[in-house]
């Protein structure tokens, strides 16, 4: 059985989360993302090392969810990490509208050529575990 951590392992989530200064094992505890049921199953993760930003993660969801599941990245700029959630369908409240380009080195294909409801989270813990966190 694929645990959410070997999965993140697999596709070196923990060494992109070192890389942005984030602690993966506080984001991503062995308790919490070994449970039996992956909060992720209907993502791909991403990572992409990317010039004048660094590594990006990404937490895409799968192409069957991606107009009902939310988009979530971490990426540092000019010494700030950044999270997002990013919506298809207009959330009550967001930051800002992120217009993707067709093409770009940068996001996931998946998002690309769509229009993005963008929220700025300041809490930078996985939104999909942050209910196990309490």
């Amino acid at each position: 059985m694929n645990t959410l951590r070997s999965i993140l392992k697999e596709k070196k989530v923990d060494e992109a989360f070192s890389a942005l200064g984030l602690d993966f094992d506080a984001y991503f505890p062995e308790a919490i993302a070994a449970q039996e049921t992956n909060p992720y199953q209907d993502y791909e993760w991403i990572v992409k090392v990317v010039p004048g930003f660094g590594h990006i993660v990404n937490a895409v969801p799968t192409d069957a969810r991606l107009n009902s599941l939310f988009w979530e990245e971490w990426f540092s700029k000019e010494g700030r990490i950044y999270h997002h959630l990013l919506f298809l369908q207009e959330p009550e409240h967001y930051d800002e509208i992120f217009n993707a380009p067709a093409y770009d080195d940068i996001h996931p294909a998946r998002t690309l050529g769509k229009t993005w409801y963008v929220i700025d989270d300041q809490d930078l813990r996985p939104m999909r575990l942050r209910e196990t966190f309490q």
